[in-house]
């Protein structure tokens, strides 16, 4: 776990780069915890995709139906 305090709102977000890694059922499967990770948890078709790719300006790295 990273020693630096995780961000506590998108204003104050120093955001380099943000990519897909992996999807896995299995948490052994999962990649090391090495960076902060952030959830959005919510109902189907409530627009987490679209907030996740609103917060780093790309229309595409999560997929909106």
């Amino acid at each position: 776990m990273s020693s630096s305090k995780a961000p506590t709102s998108p204003d104050n977000w120093d955001l380099k780069e943000a990519s897909f890694v992996k999807s896995s059922a299995q948490p052994s499967e999962c990649p090391k915890p090495d960076r902060p990770e952030y959830a959005f948890l919510g109902r189907s078709n409530v627009g987490q995709s679209s907030l996740l790719n609103m917060l780093v300006g790309r229309n595409s790295l999560a997929k909106t139906s």
